[in-house]
């Protein structure tokens, strides 16, 4: 149950890039990935709020049953991290991500 507690989110992401040799290997596609890991803390819901969000089906398809940027958001009362992984893409990490890999020399612009 997420009522009332803490949960990580952890979203992965893999940056392939075919024609750009691995530095290491030398051979391509260049493989790159990391992870994001944010912890969200629910507040206390009622039995009533629970049943009244399931009966949306917001949450239905949705990993953790919940998506963050819906109504589900007004259960989260913190976050820790990223709000964005938590949706679903870490886009200021990945921004991070592609800027030291230009920064390194191993993407050209």
């Amino acid at each position: 149950s997420l009522s009332g507690s803490d949960h990580e989110v952890h979203t992965g992401v893999v940056i392939v890039l075919p024609k750009v040799p691995d530095p290491k290997t030398k051979q391509s596609p260049l493989v790159h990935s990391f992870s994001v890991t944010t912890r969200v803390k629910f507040a206390k819901l009622t039995d009533a709020t629970i049943k009244a969000y399931v009966a949306t089906k917001e949450p239905m398809g949705k990993a953790g049953a919940y998506g963050i940027q819906g109504m589900a958001g007004s259960f989260v009362s913190s976050i820790n991290g990223c709000y964005f992984s938590v949706m679903g893409f870490p886009i200021h990490e990945f921004s991070a991500e592609l800027a030291k890999m230009i920064e390194d020399g191993t993407l050209k612009c």
